[in-house]
This record gives C-alpha cells, structure tokens and sequence, in this order.
C-alpha cells in the first residue's frame, strides 16, 4: 500500500514537472508579437513595405528605407521586438546617408514561422536578407554592414563569416554562448531555482518541438569565421540579462578589426539612451570608415 502511494506521489510529480516545462518552454518559443505600424510615422520615417523569403522559404516582413549613399546598414533586433525596435538608429543610420534594411525575424512581428530559436534557425533569415538584397538594383552589393541587438546581434555572429556580402559587423548587447545565458537568466527570473532538473526539461522539451538545440548557438566559437572582418562590439555594463563579460570575450576573440564599447549606466539594449550622442559618433564612425566614407 505505502509503496503505492510512492509511486502515485512519484507520477504525479513528474507530471506536474513536464507541464511545469511545457508552459515555460512555450514561453520562451512563442512571445507576443510587436506589431508597432504607428512608429514610422512618429519618427517621421517612409519605409519600402516589403515581403521576402527566408533561406528555408519562411515569408518574412521587411522595411527598405532609402538614403543618400549606396551603402545598406541590415538590422536584426532582440527577442521578441520587431523590427521598430530598431528606428531610434535606423533614424540616425539613414540621416547619415545610409541605406537601412529591417525585418522581422520569423515568429516575430508581421513575419510567418511559428517559434524563436535564438539564432538557430534565424541563421536562415539573414541569408533570405542577403538574398533579397542582391536583388536590388540600387544599392552597392559590395557595400553592406550589420547591426544586431541582443538576440540579433549573435544571430550576425553566427552567420555573417559566412556571407561574403557582409563588410563591417556590428553588435549591441549580444551574448556569446547561449546554453549558459539561459541558465543564468532561468535561476535568476524562478527565484534561484536549480536548473537541474526543471531548466534541462525545458530544453528537452524546446528541441522536441522546434528542432532546435540551443547548445549549437555559441557565438564566441563563430567569430573566428569572421577572419578579417572589423566588429565592433557594444554593451552596457549594468546589463543584467547578458553578462558584460560575454562582450569583453566577444571582442578578444576577434581576429580582424575590433573595437569595445562599455556603456556606463546601461542595461540591455539601453547604451543608446545611455550613451546619446558618443554612441551615435562611435557608430557611424565605424560604418563609414569600413564602408567607405559617403
């Protein structure tokens, strides 16, 4: 009778641990979308609305805005924003002279897809983005920079060693080794809970239903595949949510050009507002000495 009783107390534990996980994990997978139209207006922006595909055939939402130069600046925003997030800079990246090119990545914004993978399959968005750009008559292919945000910046470190279209990489808030991050951020946000056995479920589960394994997504272990490439990596040191050491590991592991900038007073994806106009400076100095001045 008593060893019953185990058993049942024992079952119905590990149920209630696997739908425990089951909600976390389709949290983590499935955030709200951002869908923010009334932000172009504001920041007084008249972006190209377009559609475009994915490397893996994923329609996915773009905003082409046309400047005065040839050079195209490609922004990736941060886990679950959209790609206004990112208007602020788009705003003083096209006063400027530059070309901006925004999308949402899948599962995000006005995109299809069903899940966020953290890089793992957004891998393929940024190449679809590529592509779609070689479409262009307008632009100088020869001339295109990155600017990722958090999520969206690891997503350039992973791939833009691969994509000889890519000339200057630039990174805000990114974190280098995914496994880790959300290992932290799990204890942190489930007050101190141990991520054995709970945070390994999730995972378990995550890769179940995406395919995706969150192991692979080391951005550090990409950088090399940069060679020549000048980074420029960005970061506030009160980042709670990604560690600042991620970014002082991410600039030493360069081997071309690289420059580190630490924001004082800043948390995650705040160095804009933090820095003001020091970051506007650091930016567009970075992209017009390595896409060519405009």
């Amino acid at each position: 009778m008593i060893i019953n009783l185990v058993l049942i107390a024992l079952i119905t534990v590990c149920i209630l641990l696997i739908l425990i996980a089951w909600y976390i994990a389709s949290i983590i997978i499935k955030q709200p979308r951002e869908v923010r139209p009334q932000d172009w207006a504001t920041h007084n922006l008249h972006p190209e609305l377009i559609k475009f595909r994915a490397s893996d055939g994923i329609e996915l939402s773009g905003a082409f805005i046309s400047g005065s130069s040839k050079a195209t600046i490609i922004m990736l925003h941060g886990y679950g924003h959209s790609k206004t997030q990112l208007l602020p800079q788009a705003c003083f990246l096209n006063q400027a002279g530059f070309n901006v090119f925004l999308f949402d990545f899948r599962a995000s914004g006005e995109s299809a897809g069903e899940y966020i993978t953290f890089g793992e399959e957004e891998q393929k968005d940024l190449v679809g983005a590529v592509h779609y750009l070689h479409s262009r008559k307008d632009i100088d292919h020869s001339r295109i920079g990155i600017f990722g945000f958090s999520m969206g910046g690891s997503v350039a470190l992973l791939k833009s060693g691969e994509l000889k279209e890519i000339k200057a990489v630039v990174v805000d808030s990114s974190y280098g080794e995914f496994h880790s991050l959300i290992e932290s951020n799990f204890k942190q946000y489930l007050g101190g809970m141990p991520f054995f056995p709970l945070g390994h479920l999730v995972l378990y589960i995550i890769k179940v239903r995406t395919g995706a394994y969150f192991g692979n997504i080391r951005p550090l272990e990409s950088i090399s595949s940069l060679k020549d490439k000048p980074l420029l990596v960005i970061h506030g040191l009160q980042d709670k949510t990604v560690p600042v050491w991620d970014a002082i590991k991410i600039h030493a592991s360069a081997h071309g050009p690289a420059e580190l900038m630490l924001v004082q007073g800043a948390g995650h994806n705040t160095t804009y507002s933090s820095a003001g106009e020091k970051y506007v400076k650091k930016i567009l100095g970075f992209f017009k000495t390595y896409l060519s001045e405009i």
